[in-house]
């Protein structure tokens, strides 16, 4: 076989080997991919009533943090007010936890009416906040999203018909302050998805063209059940746009407030504490991005953690699940280091094998001339497939390997 011939086959294996070895390098990394489960936090339900305690804040982020969530769903209220955002920013980093900002033009119909959304002065108090925001989170790489709610007029809440509500959020006025608030966003170097909390088949809105995804919030409308085929559903409607699709509120409460609807709702801790479980394991299966509902209790008792700072049974659950999951990542790595090791064996076996079968009669020339410049070695240039059989018709002796007898033998 010529040289350019021995070369290109050399080349093919190489090629095979190489092929094999990035394989097993996709199946190390690819493998430990997850998806990333946040907390929703909200500084002002336990921190405003009581003033500016950035100590509690921080306190409540490393608890974030040690409990195993990857990130933490900031909820805006008074932040920008209270001069928290970049002291969040910074310490969010520090401590390694991602951060998604959830904001709502009207906060909720708490600041103003949602059913004035977009008259001129909610478009620019909200742009106000939201500049603040956006131009501290350019600097900080763990800010995945800025959310921009779709603000909703609920007819419950908003003292509109149905029919009204309908009109108002499928108006070009409406959907055009939208996108042009997420292009606000946008203009800072930010990712904006758009949130809608409202069930599509209830309340179907118009996507945002210039939106990065949309974020969901599929509560269960079961007591005491995931709901699973619901949240696919709600997220089915929103796949549609073409965009990525996350969820951005998902929880469990004991008791609520008289006018919110009946969802979320289980019927004891215990319920809670298991339920949070099968979410994760459902949830993290299907979407890049989850989040718990929320760290303390706000306007229903959906909290892991109490008052105190001490967790309940739905937080311990919680923390076992990251524990768990940890101990899952750590065997799947440990697994594929394994497989990408054999791999490598085999990539190297199999070049030495082409090599040699390559270069057999090269080989076989050099050890004749090696043998003809060492007649005294002679008995040791042989053919070993000849010896093989001989050895079976008679004793084995040193003269064979091209060594004499010792005494006695």
């Amino acid at each position: 076989m010529g040289l350019a011939k021995s070369l290109a086959v050399l080349g093919l294996a190489v090629l095979l080997g190489v092929s094999q070895f990035s394989f097993g390098c996709c199946c190390v990394f690819g493998s430990q991919s997850k998806a990333l489960v946040f907390l929703a936090y909200s500084p002002y339900w336990f921190q405003f009533f009581k003033g500016n305690n950035w100590t509690a804040v921080a306190r409540d982020l490393e608890l974030i943090k040690s409990m195993g969530f990857d990130g933490v769903r900031i909820h805006y209220e008074y932040v920008v007010e209270l001069g928290l955002v970049e002291r969040l920013l910074d310490y969010t980093q520090r401590l390694g936890l991602k951060v998604i900002w959830s904001t709502h033009a009207t906060y909720w119909n708490i600041k103003f009416p949602t059913r004035d959304f977009p008259n001129e002065t909610i478009v620019q108090s909200y742009k106000a906040e939201l500049r603040v925001i956006a131009n501290a989170s350019s600097k900080y790489s763990h800010v995945l999203y800025v959310s921009v709610f779709y603000p909703i007029p609920f007819p419950e809440v908003a003292g509109i018909t149905y029919e009204e509500c309908l009109q108002r959020i499928n108006s070009t006025e409406f959907n055009d302050a939208i996108t042009d608030i997420v292009a606000y966003v946008k203009s800072f170097g930010v990712k904006c998805a758009v949130e809608s909390e409202g069930i599509p088949r209830d309340f179907p809105v118009n996507f945002i063209e210039n939106a990065d995804g949309y974020f969901i919030q599929p509560f269960s409308t079961r007591k005491d059940d995931i709901d699973a085929q619901h949240i696919l559903d709600y997220a089915a409607y929103f796949e549609k746009s073409g965009k990525k699709v996350f969820i951005g509120e998902y929880g469990f409460r004991m008791w609520k407030p008289a006018h919110h609807w009946d969802f979320g709702m289980v019927s004891c801790e215990a319920a809670k504490a298991e339920l949070i479980k099968q979410y994760f394991d459902f949830a993290s299966s299907r979407f890049e991005i989850i989040t718990y509902f929320a760290m303390y209790d706000g306007d229903g008792g959906w909290g892991l953690v109490n008052d105190d700072g001490t967790l309940r049974l739905s937080g311990w659950s919680a923390s076992q699940w990251f524990r768990d999951r940890e101990k899952a990542l750590e065997t799947e790595r440990l697994l594929n280091y394994m497989r990408m090791g054999v791999i490598a064996e085999i990539v190297v076996i199999v070049i030495l094998a082409v090599f040699t079968v390559l270069n057999y009669k090269r080989v076989k020339a050099l050890q004749n001339q090696w043998c003809g410049k060492h007649p005294r070695m002679g008995d040791a240039c042989i053919d070993w497939k000849v010896l093989a059989e001989q050895m079976v018709h008679r004793p084995v002796s040193c003269r064979d390997f091209g060594f004499p007898n010792f005494v006695g033998s």
